[in-house]
């Protein structure tokens, strides 16, 4: 499979666009089921299904044409994610084509490009990211992760966790140190690793809710990576994962390339895919009327409306270039603070239910997405992290004092291990 090399040309408009992928839709795709499948189904079905609306060339909206996209903008990829809302589409390539493709679009080498993206367009190459340490916490850049060059390849050694889909990936952004005297931010890179190559060990998490892991531990003994898989080149390591988080929020958040594809407010399987409808909750358990649950139910809704609202003036902004930046984290601090608000008030209106339950009621669901968003709150960057790129680069308030910029990380570990 090879790009197309075929001039951009004019750009099709957005009504010619909605009409021809309508028409698409409605004759190839099924209705959405109202019962998700399993992960492994998704994975299964997905990918074929992603094989398929890639030969039809309706994959990689806004991606250059020259690595096998369509070569159109985001607003497009708006556009498709509203025709395919009631279609059954593929749910498990919103981190891979959403997050993972975009980065390397911006610091992938033309090699790395030309051979992969059209793969990860097609559903052939699924990719994820290897950031999280177990001993790092929300310091990223603080990775302990090293990477050490040998000839003209580098050799990682270290551990990365909280991986979500690890277990059937090809692909994983590693962020590695490859200067240990350099500022912990500068002394970075990132790497294009091959999850099935020898000296990867990937060991499941059991969630608390329970069901299939979907988190992951990896550890990594002597893996090699050719140079070429670099991302912006040695030391720059720090500037491709602040890259790779902006395209994670924007993603999850819905402003991005994952719109239609699990991600994005108010998409099936997207932002809104972690709050459960607690008007229905409430009818179904005979309490819509109860008056000291109806002002927080309307509460409830209104912070819907608002959040899809909110983003999609963000993602107008961001697409004309009147707001620029960070402003992925606006949203994904919003999801990380309603989310578990809703899960909060559902287990208030679905009352004994909601925690004692026998079989697989909405009791016990009720419970599940309360323990499940948690990780809403976590993961892209904790709401302590969203508050700090808030505050600092939307609205220009001074960074917290501290020397962590300037001195050499390898100065950093020893004062670490004179205080412990």
């Amino acid at each position: 499979m090879t790009p197309s090399s075929e001039p951009e040309g004019p750009m099709e408009s957005l009504e010619d666009f909605r009409a021809r992928a309508r028409a698409w839709i409605a004759a190839n795709l099924q209705p959405r089921p109202e019962t998700a499948p399993s992960r492994e189904e998704a994975q299964t079905t997905g990918k074929a299904l992603q094989a398929k609306i890639f030969d039809a060339g309706f994959a990689g909206v806004a991606v250059p044409k020259a690595y096998g996209g369509m070569g159109l903008t985001l607003e497009h990829q708006r556009v498709w994610a509203e025709e395919t809302r009631a279609y059954a589409t593929p749910g498990n390539y919103m981190v891979s084509i959403g997050m993972m493709l975009p980065t390397v679009l911006d610091h992938g080498s033309e090699a790395v490009k030309a051979r992969h993206i059209p793969r990860m367009l097609r559903g052939e190459e699924q990719w994820i990211q290897l950031l999280s340490e177990p001993s790092g916490g929300s310091d990223m850049a603080g990775a302990l992760t090293r990477a050490e060059r040998r000839g003209d390849v580098y050799v990682i050694n270290g551990s990365k966790m909280w991986s979500s889909g690890a277990g059937t990936a090809d692909y994983g952004l590693c962020l590695a140190r490859v200067n240990w005297d350099a500022p912990k931010h500068q002394g970075l890179g990132m790497f294009a690793l091959p999850l099935k190559a020898k000296g990867v060990t990937i060991v499941p998490i059991i969630p608390a809710q329970g069901g299939e892991a979907h988190f992951f531990i990896e550890h990594l003994d002597e893996v090699e990576i050719p140079e070429e898989y670099v991302l912006g080149g040695e030391g720059e390591g720090w500037t491709v994962a602040q890259r790779l988080l902006f395209h994670e929020r924007n993603a999850t958040a819905g402003v991005g390339y994952g719109l239609g594809l699990g991600g994005g407010s108010g998409a099936p399987g997207g932002a809104n895919s972690w709050r459960l409808d607690i008007v229905d909750l409430a009818r179904r358990r005979g309490v819509a009327e109860d008056p000291a649950l109806a002002a927080q139910i309307a509460e409830d809704y209104i912070e819907l409306v608002v959040g899809e609202q909110l983003a999609r003036r963000i993602n107008a902004g961001m697409r004309t270039g009147k707001l620029q930046g960070q402003w992925g984290s606006l949203l994904k601090l919003g999801m990380g603070i309603d989310s578990p608000a809703n899960a909060e008030l559902a287990l208030a209106v679905a009352g004994a239910e909601g925690v004692v339950w026998s079989g697989e009621n909405e009791g016990g669901e009720v419970a599940r997405n309360w323990l499940r968003v948690r990780g809403v709150s976590i993961a892209g960057g904790s709401n302590e992290m969203q508050r700090n790129i808030v505050s600092e680069r939307l609205m220009g308030l001074p960074r917290e004092p501290g020397d962590d910029k300037n001195t050499p990380f390898s100065e950093l570990i020893r004062r670490a291990r004179a205080r412990g």
